[in-house]
């Protein structure tokens, strides 16, 4: 009796041990999918080489440096997050695992309906609990269950709360097989499945599951761990094509073949858009019929990035994954932006791929990126995938890092001048946007302390801070860690494509990626990746650099950086770069030590010479300097020669620390004004960039300020652009010469200053702007206007007219425009027009049921409004009375809360933040799961207003007291009445 239970125990417990094996590596079991065929095909990743842990600890052992393998807190949390990535199976349901999923969805006019095959494996101890599914907004009509197959499934108890599918099968087993039977409704905003309508009569049906919406097409567990065998079957599809991740099953044109993966990599596009080009092999573009002459651009990007991608990554695209589409289908979606992860569907909203042959150089700086990051995400995005959405930081730095990458080399011609600087753009639009943002109270940490399943903590994360810090974290480690020659980042990712490829990744599987090649070839100057790592991803915000003047040099100290009062401190490691005036060379952005602590540093200045920190602000931090350094700093930027010594990219630095450091109380504003006032010598893009970021801040408020007191000049910001851009009009213009070639980024600053100069109601901007906008004497939109000043002309001219005429005009533009770029400038300056009749409209019928607009313009109108100074007050009125339309119509919750931050960012004065905090605070305000996000929102208005108590007036009376130019005017005037006098006599 006793050697026969132990026999039976020995069966048992080696049916686990099988069952847990080969879960991931076995064939879809045939029987169990009787009503819905399955391929013979055995799935499985490529093989690559094994690299393990073992092998990477054993590398770290042999190194002489400290490294995480010795640093016991680095190594007891790696191996906690592994223990939890190996063992913890949901966080839904612990020990419920889904070895397959077979789902077959049939789409209908207006909602689809599935039926979703599951192969469910419990564990002994757990094995009597309910079975769990997420199941957002769907209608589960049946449920059956049998155990081992289907073919004795029958029907089960099951009940859905809180979008949880709560299955209670009769008998309890190990190892079930699920048949569920639902329908759900389409989404508008790219969520789930969404249907997309365009051109009146045309449509799409496209399926997005990024980050959690697997969910809201088919009841899952939707959590990166939970990887299993997942295929597709899509019926009622009246399309041309159909493409999802894998290729079709033989002789099935709706049926695609099983992947292992997690439910939230997973696509499709169904579509009759038409192959418009075909970039390289295996790669095909399609877009809506009609757009001509528009593909060049992108074209040539996607061929170019194709084939650099594949070498970068050193995994090439084909190789992915076994039984992949075989082809990237790259589609041009013409309603909805969003981020797509799923392997052979790479979904790019219109105006982000195709452009004219003459286009503006903005759309191109921008497209140009957003091509690369969709294309990257083939191998950091589905390759590789966060073991928690925490971890996203890793996965998105790598993929937005790769993108610039790819920029960079495509634009990388020295003698062709029409191409992008990629360096300046980075600095400017990555690293400057993120220390601002990263600078607010509330702002997010990179990796949150716990772990994330709720469905809007998710959305804030993967939304938020991340996609600018990450990268920038990362082009500042990648400086830290090698020379010019030698990327360990890139080096990083390619470790983690080859072990963890089809695997969840956390950062330590990124610090042990970055060792398995940096502990042989690194430069040393890093003692613990992991621990250097931690400082910057574990806490919000950054560092300050102090430099001191000493003899024989400077002394350095650090401290948090905020525009909270007095924030926690943290002592970082910050790589230090440096260059001075006795021998300027601003080349190596190479750090020459790292210090989290007070250091002196030694070196000879006279009088009037300077030092620079931060060489061409590649470093994730501000500097300060003491009052005499500063004032070497200004002298030199008021020196037209001098000045050309100092990077561009470290003038822009100056401007954007000066600007910072004042608004954040760690430096007088008339220090930060006196760098601000040297921009009268600048025409750099960097530079300029730098300027209308921060000098925008108190525009809005100065502007704000004057219209509630008729007594105080409501000219006093146009002053400060009078003071400061007098050589990029004179050197630029706003008039070019458009049968020129100029340099892009001339272009790009032309564009840009313009707009600024405009808007704050300078007269020369706004006359050329009244010269541009009509073809002759006609009452038609010049179509000869440069791209690039079509957003300064449009707004001027709708926001200056005394009648309907520019508004009218540019209705008219619309119908006939060609591009979805160029409509959308449009529609954005229509939200300049101070009619506000016609702009609470507008606004109307962004969330009509009829709506004339996209859905991806729609939020692009309410932005724009809610950026124009004159319009604030419409858009608080706006989205506190029609905050559930605006969800729905604008394309759900990301969208709401991105228009949120926005109008936060523009609450100049008192009223309108009185008015946005009591919509936040309101109990039946409709935010729903948004309203975290709103009251963190809240915190940066508050934040705000504290600053406006502190300084606005002192601003204002500082740029009243130190008008230079009605100075030089009286000088002047005073001059002549003296030479008048003189010849009289």
């Amino acid at each position: 009796m006793g050697r026969s239970r132990f026999k039976w125990k020995c069966v048992f417990v080696s049916y686990l041990v099988l069952i847990n094996v080969f879960t991931k590596s076995l064939p879809i079991y045939e029987p169990v999918l009787s009503s819905l065929a399955t391929t013979d095909t055995v799935f499985k990743n490529p093989e690559v080489p094994q690299v393990t842990d073992d092998i990477v600890e054993e590398a770290v052992i042999q190194s002489d440096n400290v490294t995480p393998a010795n640093n016991k807190n680095y190594t007891e949390t790696k191996l906690a997050a592994n223990e939890a990535r190996n063992g913890l199976r949901s966080n839904l349901r612990p020990d419920q695992a889904v070895r397959m999923y077979a789902i077959e969805l049939t789409a209908n006019e207006n909602t689809f309906s599935g039926r979703t095959v599951v192969e469910v494996t419990l564990t002994q101890a757990t094995r009597e609990d309910p079975i769990l599914f997420h199941a957002e907004g769907l209608n589960i009509q049946s449920v059956k269950a049998g155990i081992f197959t289907d073919a004795s499934a029958v029907d089960v108890d099951f009940e859905v709360d809180d979008n949880i599918l709560e299955i209670s099968p009769a008998a309890t087993a190990l190892s079930f097989v699920i048949i569920i039977e639902y329908t759900g409704r389409y989404d508008n905003g790219g969520r789930g499945l969404h249907r997309g309508v365009f051109d009146n009569d045309g449509s799409y049906l496209a399926m997005n599951l990024h980050p959690i919406y697997a969910r809201r097409v088919f009841p899952c567990i939707d959590e990166p761990t939970a990887s299993s065998m997942i295929r597709f079957t899509f019926n009622g599809l009246d399309y041309t094509h159909l493409v999802s991740n894998s290729m079709l099953e033989e002789n099935s044109q709706t049926q695609f073949r099983a992947l292992e993966s997690p439910p939230h990599v997973w696509g499709m596009i169904a579509h009759n858009f038409i192959n418009i080009n075909i970039p390289t092999a295996q790669v095909l573009l399609f877009g809506r019929a009609g757009i001509t002459n528009q593909d060049a651009q992108a074209s040539v990007a996607i061929n170019y990035y194709y084939n650099q991608l594949n070498e970068w990554t050193n995994r090439p695209y084909l190789e992915i994954i076994q039984n992949q589409d075989g082809r990237m289908n790259i589609v041009a979606l013409p309603d909805i932006s969003m981020d797509w992860h799923a392997l052979s569907t790479v979904a790019i909203w219109e105006p982000h791929l195709f452009m004219e042959p003459v286009h503006s150089v903005q759309q191109r700086k921008t497209a140009l990126f957003e091509i690369a990051k969709a294309m990257a995400k083939q191998w950091f995005g589905y390759l590789i995938f966060p073991q928690n959405w925490k971890f996203e930081w890793v996965v998105s730095g790598l993929a937005s890092y790769a993108a610039y990458e790819m920029l960079r080399m495509f634009q990388a011609d020295p003698n062709d001048v029409t191409l992008l600087d990629v360096n300046t753009v980075f600095v400017t639009d990555v690293i400057q946007e993120s220390l601002l943002r990263d600078a607010y109270v509330g702002a997010q940490v990179l990796e949150p302390e716990n772990d994330l399943f709720e469905e809007d903590e998710i959305r804030d994360h993967v939304n938020g801070l991340l996609k600018y810090k990450a990268p920038a974290l990362l082009r500042m480690m990648r400086l830290v860690l090698g020379d010019a020659n030698t990327d360990f980042i890139q080096s990083a990712g390619r470790a983690l494509l080859t072990v963890r490829a089809l695997t969840p990744v956390n950062s330590f599987d990124f610090v042990d990626a970055i060792n398995s090649d940096w502990l042989a070839n690194g430069n040393g100057i890093v003692d613990d990746i992991g621990e250097y790592l931690e400082e910057w991803t574990l806490n919000s915000g950054y560092p300050l650099l102090h430099v001191g003047l000493r003899q024989g040099g400077v002394l350095i100290t650090q401290e948090r950086f905020s525009f909270a009062a007095q924030p926690q401190q943290v002592n970082y490691l910050i790589p230090i770069t440096y260059t001075t005036s006795v021998n300027p060379d601003f080349s190596n952005v190479h750090p020459i030590t790292m210090t989290d602590a007070t250091q002196t540093i030694n070196f000879f200045l006279d009088e009037e010479d300077w030092v620079l920190f931060n060489i061409q602000g590649e470093g994730y931090y501000r500097v300060n300097y003491d009052n005499d350094l500063w004032e070497r700093i200004i002298e030199a930027l008021e020196d037209e020669e001098r000045r050309e010594e100092i990077h561009p990219l470290n003038r822009a630095t100056l401007v954007d620390d000066a600007l910072n450091l004042a608004r954040a109380g760690r430096l007088d504003y008339e220090t930060a004004f006196r760098v601000v006032l040297t921009m009268e010598l600048e025409t750099e893009y960097a530079v300029w960039k730098a300027f209308i970021r921060n000098m925008e801040f108190l525009r809005k408020r100065l502007v704000a300020l004057v219209d509630d007191d008729e007594d105080l000049d409501p000219d006093i910001y146009l002053r400060m652009v009078r003071r400061t851009i007098g050589a990029l009009e004179n050197e630029l213009g706003f008039q070019p010469d458009v049968t020129l070639t100029e340099p892009a980024m001339t272009t790009l600053t032309r564009g840009m200053v313009m707009e600024h100069a405009c808007i704050s109601n300078y007269q020369p901007c706004i006359a050329a702007a009244v010269d541009w906008f009509y073809e002759g004497n006609t009452d038609v939109v010049n179509p000869n206007i440069p791209h690039d000043l079509r957003p300064a002309v449009y707004c001027t001219m709708v926001r200056e007219a005394e009648d309907g005429g520019p508004v009218t005009a540019l209705y008219n533009r619309l119908e006939i425009e060609p591009t979805l770029y160029e409509r959308t400038v449009i529609l954005e300056s229509l939200a300049c027009s101070r009619d506000q009749a016609f702009i609470r409209t507008l606004l109307d019928e962004t969330v009509a049921v009829n709506s004339p607009y996209s859905v991806e313009e729609r939020s692009k109108i309410f932005a724009a409004v809610a950026r124009t100074s004159h319009n604030t007050a419409e858009a608080i009125n706006f989205i506190s009375r029609r905050t559930n339309e605006i969800r729905n119509m604008y394309g759900g919750p990301e969208k709401l809360e991105e228009i949120i931050f926005i109008l936060a960012e523009n609450m100049a004065d008192n009223d309108m933040s009185t008015d946005f905090s009591i919509w936040v605070n309101a109990q039946n305000n409709n935010l729903d799961d948004s309203q975290a996000a709103a009251e963190r929102a809240l915190l940066q208005v508050n934040q705000n207003l504290v600053w406006d108590n502190a300084n606005l007036e002192a601003v204002y009376e500082w740029i009243d007291e130190n008008d230079a130019s009605t100075m030089v005017l009286s000088l002047v005037a005073l001059c002549v009445s003296v030479m008048v006098a003189m010849l009289n006599h």
